[in-house]
């Protein structure tokens, strides 16, 4: 991955719940009624550069028009946009929780329908892997889960920013069976395929790819049995790509290890397996994160450390209260005791506001967070270091870029 040579100074100057009860209560706050993009971006123009853009993508729900979702490059030393592409939803895609089926585009459309009002919460944190997954490698193609609003029958395919829908899934067939149900579109970065989950009436799970070449290819890559995954979503990993399903599912940027929400485990660090898997505690090689870490997985700061936020809405410790700490997985022995030296010290002061990471720089070095006060919403960076001393993000453009939608990579 390219590492944005952007400067702490230049950036800030111009610019919980009970583990099974409820994974991902930090990971799933919304901002809601407000629709990403502008008609004066540069729609559809340009490449997203390799390397020091904030890449953003929202969604607008009205009540007549279809749907929508709009990515967009902004440039973090100015927060100016760099380029901008917007998809148009297939009538025929999922897009609501109301079809249940899973789809990523049904979170990032989430809290975007008419008359839905903002959350109380602030802005998401950092998208989970699945979110950026959604699209490929140069944001051009995005995967959509199709339904067949008679049957009910779901396959998959993808959209590109021209509005031309792409089919994978055959036709159903005419003979006496199961309904298909794949769910879970999202694409290999390389473009090549679009991968998805199928499950049949026994809840077994199969984790398989499409081609995006004209033959369509179907390469199954897993299965095993679905009990307790309600929630789960697929994401990829690695080279060669396999399909890891999980909860809250973020891969570390080597792709060898995750953090998931198991259940009866609650968050854990995995291996990631050489095949596609089933994220399930009696399924896949994976350790416990010790309660005593108290830690919330934003994401990875490099390949064994992760960033933590409070796991509750209050932090045991009061001196991470609404802060954020890292967390050495490499020294962690798959006890329930959390080992001496695996917890950093918080890295913001402790204060009232609700803070929520929203982007993690591809070098590990720097966050950028919401900071909620009351109802004014304000965006901080900081290095990822103990003792960090927050700078608040002036410029203007910055409040547009990062107030609505998710944040799907800092590159």
């Amino acid at each position: 991955m390219a590492v944005a040579t952007v400067l702490l100074p230049l950036v800030a100057g111009c610019g919980g719940g009970d583990d099974d009860a409820n994974p991902g209560a930090k990971g799933t706050q919304a901002t809601a009624g407000q629709q990403g993009g502008s008609k004066s971006a540069d729609r559809g123009s340009g490449d997203f550069p390799d390397r020091g853009v904030i890449v953003t993508a929202s969604c607008s729900v009205p009540a007549s028009n279809p749907a929508s979702v709009t990515v967009t490059g902004w440039d973090p030393t100015t927060w100016e946009r760099t380029v901008s592409r917007t998809f148009t939803v297939p009538a025929e895609a999922v897009v609501a929780e109301a079809d249940d089926v899973a789809s990523p585009l049904v979170e990032l459309c989430a809290d975007n329908f008419p008359g839905v009002s903002t959350s109380e919460e602030g802005p998401r944190a950092v998208a989970a892997t699945r979110l950026r997954q959604l699209f490929d490698k140069d944001f051009s193609r995005m995967a959509v889960v199709l339904i067949d609003r008679e049957t009910e029958a779901t396959g998959v395919g993808y959209v590109d920013s021209s509005g031309k829908l792409t089919r994978l899934s055959g036709e159903q067939s005419e003979d006496f069976g199961d309904t298909p149900k794949e769910e879970n579109a999202v694409f290999a970065q390389d473009g090549s395929a679009v991968w998805f989950t199928e499950t049949d009436s026994s809840d077994d799970v199969r984790i398989a790819s499409r081609s995006v070449a004209g033959d369509h290819a179907v390469t199954e890559q897993a299965g095993g049995d679905g009990g307790y995954m309600d929630g789960a979503n697929l994401a990829l990993a690695g080279d060669p790509v396999r399909g890891l399903f999980g909860k809250e599912v973020r891969i570390s940027p080597g792709g060898r290890k995750a953090t998931a929400f198991i259940t009866w485990r609650g968050y854990s660090v995995v291996d990631a397996p050489q095949r596609s898997a089933l994220f399930k505690a009696d399924g896949v090689k994976s350790t416990g994160i010790p309660l005593d870490a108290d830690c919330y997985p934003y994401g990875w700061v490099d390949d064994v450390t992760v960033l933590c936020g409070p796991r509750r809405d209050e932090a045991k410790d009061p001196k991470r209260k609404n802060s954020f700490w890292t967390l050495d997985t490499s020294r962690l022995d798959g006890t329930a005791d959390l080992p001496k030296g695996a917890l950093g010290d918080p890295i913001i002061p402790a204060t009232d506001r609700k803070n929520t990471v929203r982007a993690i720089s591809p070098d590990g070095k720097q966050l950028i967070f919401a900071s909620l006060q009351g109802t004014r919403l304000e965006f901080f960076v900081s290095a990822i270091a103990p003792g960090a001393t927050p700078k608040k993000i002036s410029a203007g453009g910055a409040d547009r870029a990062l107030s609505v939608g998710d944040v799907l990579e800092w590159r």
